[in-house]
C-alpha cells in the first residue's frame, strides 16, 4: 500500500528519487494509465515523420509514418485499429510533463528567468520514446534504401489548432511546432 500511496502522491523530493523505482515495483499489474478519461480536450494534430540514411550515404525523404495507422482507424468505426496509440503514446510520452514542473517553467517565462532544464527522468521518458517511435517508423519503412537502411531519423509535429473561439474564421491560422531528433541506428533499433 505504501508503494501505491507514493506513486499517486504529488511531485516531491521523494518522489523524483523513489519515483522510477516505485514504478518498476508496481508495473505491470498496478500500473495506471489515465487515457481512458480525456481532461483536456484535443486542439492539436501530431504526428511522426521518418527519413532513413542509405548505406551508400544517400537519405531519403519524409515519410509520414502516422497516416497509415490513422487510415487503419477511421476504415474501421465498429472494430479500428490501435495501431496508431503506438505513435499517439510515444508522443504524449515526449511533450507531456508533471503538472508542478510545466507550471515552475511557464512562471519562468513570463519572468524572463532562465529555463529549469529537463530533469533526467523526463531525459530518460524522451530518449525511451523516441527509440519506441524509431523502431515503429524502422517497420513501416521496409523498401526505403532497397532494405539497406543504416539510421533513421525521426520529426515530431504538433500543429496546434485555432482557438474554438475563431471556429468560423477562415483565416485563423494554427502554430506549427516541428522537433527533430537525433539519428538512430539501425542495428540498434531490431
Amino acid at each position: 500500500m505504501t508503494m501505491a500511496a507514493l506513486s499517486q502522491a504529488p511531485l516531491s523530493p521523494a518522489k523524483l528519487v523513489y519515483g522510477d523505482w516505485v514504478a518498476e515495483y508496481l508495473d505491470p499489474y498496478f500500473s495506471q494509465n489515465w487515457q481512458l478519461f480525456a481532461p483536456t480536450p484535443v486542439s492539436d494534430d501530431r504526428g511522426v515523420l521518418a527519413r532513413a540514411a542509405c548505406a551508400d550515404g544517400s537519405v531519403t525523404p519524409y515519410y509520414d509514418v502516422t497516416a497509415r495507422g490513422v487510415e487503419m482507424a477511421r476504415s474501421s468505426r465498429f472494430f479500428p485499429s490501435r495501431e496508431n496509440r503506438v505513435v499517439s503514446a510515444h508522443l504524449q510520452n515526449i511533450t507531456s510533463s508533471e503538472e508542478l514542473l510545466r507550471r515552475i517553467r511557464q512562471q519562468q517565462t513570463n519572468d524572463k528567468k532562465p529555463m529549469l532544464p529537463p530533469l533526467p527522468y523526463e531525459k530518460a521518458t524522451e530518449a525511451e520514446a523516441v527509440k519506441g517511435l524509431s523502431r515503429y517508423a524502422y517497420d513501416q519503412m521496409p523498401a526505403a534504401c532497397d532494405g539497406d537502411m543504416e539510421r533513421i531519423q525521426i520529426r515530431m509535429y504538433v500543429h496546434e489548432l485555432p482557438p474554438w473561439s475563431k471556429r468560423h474564421d477562415p483565416s485563423a491560422e494554427g502554430k506549427v511546432l516541428v522537433k527533430d531528433f537525433a539519428w538512430q541506428k539501425t542495428r540498434d533499433l531490431r
